[in-house]
């Protein structure tokens, strides 16, 4: 008796697990909107335009992704940390902030598979001294910045350990700091130093580039596995029609 009894609890646990997982569809869709944390400060991905809009690749796959939901986006702009802990606790139903793939993060949230490569990780230097910077070993004793919370920070830890990292909470804060001798360096992605150095000729990228494989994934709540899914959907039409890079190409005739 007691077998059965508690197996009828764990199917009602199990059942009850489901439909929480089932009901953020539910509820996105009786709200009429779908909440996007994301850090506005990572050209081409995210970053504000001079009307103050937040704009950017990801938006637009924002924007793509609440069309195919059927409802409204609304982003909600905030640090990247702050947007790691949003989605850590709840508070929004995604965060698309050129993600990278990493165990913690696995652990405290959902991550879909990738739905862009982001390329090279490199380092932002003075002009004339990326020749200087083509070893692990030319950063020692050097300040590195990197965006707190990010694989940069990671990378800038395990790869350039003789290095001070210094950790920024916006990127245009790391390149200003660059640019007036607070740092050294500042890791960043190819898509993104690429951006940069199109408006900062008194950058370049340093010969040293970090060793990554991986690219961007989109955050959803821990254990929101249906709503998760459905956005692996989404990812996958995104991924086979090869829509990401029409909105890269989008970004840069823009500019």
């Amino acid at each position: 008796m007691k077998k059965w009894i508690a197996l009828a609890l764990a199917l009602v646990m199990m059942m009850g697990i489901s439909a929480a997982m089932a009901d953020r569809l539910a509820e996105i869709a009786e709200r009429g909107k779908v909440t996007v944390a994301t850090s506005p400060d990572w050209p081409p991905y995210e970053y504000i335009d001079d009307a103050g809009n937040t704009v950017g690749t990801d938006v637009l796959m924002m924007q793509y992704i609440a069309e195919q939901l059927g409802v409204e986006l609304e982003i909600q702009p905030m640090a990247f940390d702050a947007c790691l802990a949003a989605v850590g606790k709840g508070s929004v139903d995604l965060c698309i902030a050129g993600l990278t793939y990493d165990e913690e993060r696995l652990n405290a949230m959902e991550l879909t598979g990738i739905y862009w490569n982001e390329g090279d990780q490199g380092l932002l230097v003075r002009k004339g001294e990326g020749a200087t910077y083509n070893a692990p070993e030319a950063f020692a004793g050097k300040h590195v910045g990197a965006q707190n919370g990010t694989n940069q920070q990671i990378m800038v830890e395990e790869q350039l350990k003789d290095a001070t990292l210094e950790l920024v909470t916006k990127i245009p804060d790391g390149v200003n700091m660059v640019k007036n001798g607070r740092l050294d360096a500042l890791a960043v992605p190819k898509t993104v130093y690429d951006s940069i150095l199109a408006e900062n000729d008194d950058l370049e990228i340093a010969e040293f580039a970090f060793d990554f494989e991986g690219g961007n994934y989109i955050a959803s709540v821990k254990g929101d596995e249906a709503f998760t899914a459905k956005i692996q959907e989404i990812i996958d039409q995104i991924n086979a029609e090869g829509l990401y890079q029409q909105w890269v190409d989008q970004i840069q005739i823009g500019k």
